[in-house]
C-alpha cells in the first residue's frame, strides 16, 4: 500500500488524467498505419488548398495543409523526409511515415514561413469539420476542379 492509497486509486486517477488530456486535445491524426501521429489543442491557423504540380505530384492530387506553429504541435513517431524547391524558389521539406509512407508534414521553406508546419488535412481525425478558407497556385489547378464555397480567397501563384 501506499501510504493509505491503493493501488487501484492510483490506476482510476492516472486513468482519469489521461481521459482529461485526450478531452483537452481539439484535433488528433495519424497516418495510416499509426506509426506516426499528432495532437494539438487548437484549430490550424490556416486552411490552405495548393494547386501546384509539385504538391500534386507529391500527394497525387492537390494538397490541403492545415498550418501551425510547431510547438503547437505534438508529435509522435518517425518520419523519413525528402526536400524540394516549392514555387518560391526555396526549399520546402515534406515528411513520410517511415512504414505506410503517407505525407505526414510538411516544413515550408523558413524565408517563407521559419517555425511553420503544414499538416495535410487527410490525416486529422477531425477532418469533416475543417475546410480551407484559401487556395494557392490556380494557374496550375486542374481544370474539373471547382472552387467550393468554403473557399473565399484565389491566387494564381503562392
Amino acid at each position: 500500500m501506499f501510504s493509505g492509497i491503493s493501488k487501484v486509486s492510483v490506476i482510476v486517477n492516472n486513468s482519469q488524467l489521461d481521459r482529461k488530456k485526450e478531452l483537452i486535445m481539439k484535433h488528433t491524426g495519424s497516418c495510416l498505419c499509426r506509426q506516426y501521429s499528432f495532437e494539438t489543442e487548437l484549430d490550424p491557423m490556416l486552411i490552405i488548398q495548393c494547386n501546384c504540380t509539385k504538391c500534386r505530384k507529391l500527394s497525387g492530387s492537390y494538397q490541403i495543409g492545415c498550418l501551425y506553429s510547431v510547438e503547437e504541435i505534438h508529435e509522435k513517431g518517425d518520419t523519413s523526409s525528402y526536400e524540394f524547391e516549392g514555387g518560391s524558389g526555396f526549399i520546402n521539406t515534406v515528411h513520410f511515415c517511415i512504414h505506410c509512407h503517407v505525407r505526414c508534414k510538411t516544413h515550408p521553406a523558413a524565408e517563407i514561413m521559419e517555425g511553420m508546419v503544414g499538416i495535410p488535412l487527410g490525416i486529422f481525425d477531425t477532418a469533416k469539420n475543417l475546410s480551407p478558407k484559401a487556395e494557392i497556385w490556380t494557374s496550375e489547378k486542374l481544370p474539373f476542379l471547382k472552387t467550393d464555397d468554403c473557399v473565399s480567397e484565389s491566387f494564381e501563384d503562392s
